[in-house]
């Protein structure tokens, strides 16, 4: 069995979006964690918003090992707008959760981002890991984690890293009472 693991730059103000206030931190350190999620995926499992983002950059980079393992890797896109995908994706037909679901008897997916997505797969108790990059970026406006989300899902610290930029690492799984 598979796991889904969601990678997400958090401000001390919680804003996710836009991100060029993440961009300072974006370090060797962080360059190596970031390589070792991807490297551990064997899918990745995106919302359109982010889809669109990253193909459209990762597309136009030069060849490295990790922008080749970024285009390379199969990708899945949640989207009730999108027709069809390049980059190495398809677009998901029918129940999210279920396709999700089955997704994760075969495959570790990874998925960067928060947003509506989080609400569907949160419900259906299909995200494993949630890993916070808390960036010491004090930021006043943008989208905010979990924004969507009504209610509170209770989440248990799992592990915490320090990186040398003073970014934190906080993986967070959720609990049987989420």
């Amino acid at each position: 069995m598979g796991k889904l693991v969601e990678i997400t730059h958090v401000s001390l103000g919680g804003q996710i979006d836009p991100l060029d206030w993440a961009y300072p931190y974006l370090d060797d350190e962080h360059a190596a964690y970031a390589e070792a999620q991807l490297v551990a995926a064997d899918a990745l499992f995106l919302g359109r918003r982010t889809y669109e983002g990253l193909s459209a950059a990762y597309e136009a980079m030069p060849s490295s090992p990790f922008v080749d393992r970024m285009n390379s890797i199969p990708k899945f896109v949640a989207s009730r707008t999108l027709g069809t995908a390049g980059w190495n994706a398809t677009v998901i037909e029918g129940e999210v959760p279920r396709f999700v679901a089955g997704l994760k008897a075969e495959r570790n997916l990874l998925k960067y981002g928060n947003g509506p997505l989080d609400v569907v797969l949160m419900g259906h108790g299909l995200i494993d890991e949630f890993h916070v990059l808390l960036t010491p970026a004090a930021v006043g406006k943008g989208r905010h984690m979990f924004e969507e989300l009504n209610g509170a899902s209770q989440l248990r610290l799992a592990e915490l890293r320090r990186f040398a930029s003073g970014v934190v690492h906080l993986v967070y799984e959720p609990t049987d009472s989420s």
